[in-house]
């Protein structure tokens, strides 16, 4: 996927999310990170009423055809892995994306998903704290779920006292400042490992350093 300028992407970029953490995270990223591209497009974050793959991924075809550049879907997989239909209905859609983003689609099946070339799939399994682990550790240890991490979470400079809250995340030091800044997403970029969906249930992953490679400082 080509990197971004900012005067010819302004406000042609959309995040979806699929909780608040994701949302409140990436509002401090715009507020704190240093790049201008991230503060000037219309990054907004949103979330449909609904969670599952199919609504997800709908939302995010929906927002191609409203005609933005790129559409950014960062995924939590606690929920996903914990329901098989939901699961093998992700694989469908994974596929579909690796596919379109290698340029494999035949003419059918770009009629259906070619969509997906617009699309940047980030994938957080189980979730985007694992993403704040690897700020200060490599590691692929298998989580099911945020209260199976949640410990070892908690075991990090500065993270004691996480809270799935907008005040903790925005109460001073927000969580961009607790999380390092720049040099700590630097440390979780190196850490990160790309999601591997045959081991998706063996190891977690988080693939946020895919988002500060589209957005270069």
């Amino acid at each position: 996927m080509r990197k971004i300028n900012p005067r010819s992407f302004r406000h042609t970029i959309v995040v979806i999310v699929d909780g608040e953490d994701e949302k409140w995270y990436v509002e401090k990223l715009k507020e704190h990170y240093p790049c201008s591209a991230l503060r000037t497009v219309g990054v907004k974050p949103e979330f449909p009423d609904k969670k599952q793959v199919d609504d997800l991924f709908a939302c995010a075809r929906t927002k191609v055809e409203e005609q933005f550049e790129t559409v950014i879907l960062i995924l939590d997989m606690d929920n996903i892995l914990k329901d098989s239909r939901e699961w093998e209905k992700f694989k469908v859609y994974y596929s579909r994306y690796c596919d379109a983003q290698a340029g494999r689609l035949n003419p059918r099946q770009k009629a259906h998903h070619g969509w997906m070339m617009k699309l940047l799939l980030i994938v957080n399994a189980p979730c985007i704290e694992f993403w704040y682990m690897l700020h200060h550790l490599k590691t692929t240890k298998y989580y099911q779920d945020f209260l199976s991490l949640r410990a070892d979470l908690k075991k990090l400079p500065r993270l004691d006292d996480y809270e799935k809250s907008e005040a903790y995340y925005k109460k001073s030091p927000n969580i961009y400042q607790r999380l390092g800044g720049v040099q700590g997403i630097q440390t979780a970029c190196r850490n990160a490992e790309p999601f591997n969906v045959q081991a998706a249930f063996q190891q977690s992953f988080s693939e946020m350093s895919k988002f500060f490679d589209y957005f270069k400082i």
